[in-house]
């Protein structure tokens, strides 16, 4: 049974807690995942052109978009993996408390991270629907981490809007 929980941790922290051993290896494994952003794969898939046939347009955007986009994805990255740092641990549950103005780049880290997992272990839509995969091969610990990293991140998206 899964206890993951965000919740709010007074006015300025939100706070993850009920982290398991799986969620705890899914969290730690950020910090390397993101590092993959760059990969040709990856940045396809995070940075993709605009539009299917104007090069023209798609250079533009590929020069004047993608770099301040690669920034905001690399800040958020960044900001995560620190977050991370002060995961502390009780028995064989974790949590993690972090700034409410973090929330967004909790958000934008985990759904880089799906992204990257997906494209470097070409995870298809049947993958994800299977229940039958080996997590002690690394397409199967990658799916793995795309359906506990969506949990985590369904669970922020769900936080934002119930105060919006």
């Amino acid at each position: 049974m899964i206890h993951l929980r965000v919740e709010p941790d007074g006015v300025k922290h939100l706070r993850i807690t009920g982290i398991d051993p799986v969620v705890l290896d899914c969290l730690h494994a950020l910090p390397e995942i993101l590092e993959q952003r760059d990969t040709p794969a990856a940045r396809q898939r995070l940075l993709p052109d605009p539009t299917p046939a104007d090069i023209e347009t798609n250079d533009e955007w590929q020069r004047v978009i993608a770099p301040d986009l690669r920034h905001l994805f690399v800040s958020a990255a960044d900001t995560v993996v620190r977050d991370l740092t002060a995961v502390e641990s009780a028995g064989q549950l974790s949590e993690v408390a972090f700034p409410v103005e973090h929330l967004a780049a909790w958000m934008s880290a985990l759904n880089q991270s799906r992204l990257i997992l997906g494209e470097l272990f070409k995870i298809t839509d049947a993958d994800l629907e299977t229940r039958e995969f080996d997590v002690n091969q690394p397409k199967g610990m990658a799916i793995l981490r795309i359906h506990v990293l969506g949990y985590l991140l369904q669970l922020l998206v769900e936080l934002e809007t119930s105060h919006a």
